[in-house]
């Protein structure tokens, strides 16, 4: 999704629209059950991994846990010779609204322990030319995500065959809408459903919490223009919060885009203060793990000195 403000581009969510370029693809390759890749953020901070799609590749896909289906684009189902139907189609939701996409059948997708089988995944446009698709949360149950910032390395396992890091802190979540991780959080000691979602550039609150912050939109206050995969429009205010506390780790400042955004009714989440947390966020970490089966984020806050 891409929120577009007066002055300034500010890219949010399941980013599916920019349109296609032929897919170019690598060096063939193995996703490993021990899978440790390099990453690398993409122009706006997301991260993008290697995925493996019917033994071809590795093609370049976003990381998005705010997704929960893995989304091919039209470039990469051409370079592969599949075959989309229209008679098989799916509903794909986004921040601002939702549309009927095409699917197409594919054999397996792999990236280490997750893998996906036989399954008719939904096709639409990707946010990038360097973005072959969309990694959703589909194949993460019971996985175990490590994404390690400052070397650039992502791993993906069982979570049953790993520790906790050390020296990391731990935080209990729960799930929403399938996989959706909601961490704990708060807002001016204000309680708010803290979602892990790092497709997302920024971050984005909905209206209950913009009320019980008794926040102000002032009358020349230029408005934030935000754009979903299916390229429906909503109107955003941003304002600068303090005291932002995530999995008991303060943030000083955050900017947040409030919005009456289709997505927090969609997730059941339109009656109590929520915040979906970006990679604006999660980016200044050192080390971040989702473990989707210990149901916990760990994560390791980057030194600001050696």
């Amino acid at each position: 999704m891409i929120a577009r403000p007066a002055r300034a581009v500010t890219l949010l969510g399941a980013v599916l629209f920019i349109q296609p370029a032929a897919a170019v693809e690598q060096t063939p390759g193995v996703a490993a059950a021990e899978y440790a890749a390099n990453t690398r953020p993409d122009r706006i901070g997301r991260i993008i991994v290697p995925v493996q799609v019917n033994g071809r590749g590795p093609f370049q896909f976003l990381l998005d846990t705010g997704a929960n289906r893995t989304v091919l684009t039209p470039r990469l189902v051409e370079a592969l010779g599949l075959q989309t139907s229209r008679d098989n189609t799916v509903t794909l939701s986004g921040v601002t609204g939702a549309e009927t996409v095409p699917t197409v059948l594919i054999e397996k997708v792999s990236a280490g322990d997750l893998v996906l089988e036989n399954q008719r995944l939904p096709v639409a446009y990707a946010l990038g030319n360097d973005v072959d698709g969309v990694l959703g949360v589909d194949g993460f149950t019971n996985r175990r995500v490590l994404v390690d910032f400052t070397h650039q390395k992502v791993e993906i396992r069982a979570a049953r065959s790993v520790v906790a890091l050390p020296e990391v802190k731990r935080t209990r979540t729960r799930f929403k809408f399938g996989l959706l991780m909601i961490a704990p959080g708060s807002v001016a000691r204000i309680p708010v459903n803290a979602v892990i979602d790092t497709g997302s550039e920024h971050t984005l609150g909905n209206k209950v919490l913009h009320t019980a912050l008794n926040l102000h939109d002032e009358a020349n206050q230029p408005g934030t223009e935000v754009i979903g995969q299916t390229l429906a429009k909503q109107i955003g205010v941003q304002h600068l919060l303090q005291n932002v506390v995530i999995a008991d780790t303060q943030t000083r400042y955050v900017n947040v885009v409030f919005g009456d955004f289709y997505m927090f009714k969609l997730w059941g989440l339109d009656k109590e203060p929520t915040l979906v947390i970006g990679m604006d966020l999660m980016g200044g970490l050192d080390t971040l793990v989702i473990d989707y089966g210990r149901h916990e984020i760990q994560f390791r806050p980057r030194k600001l000195y050696p």
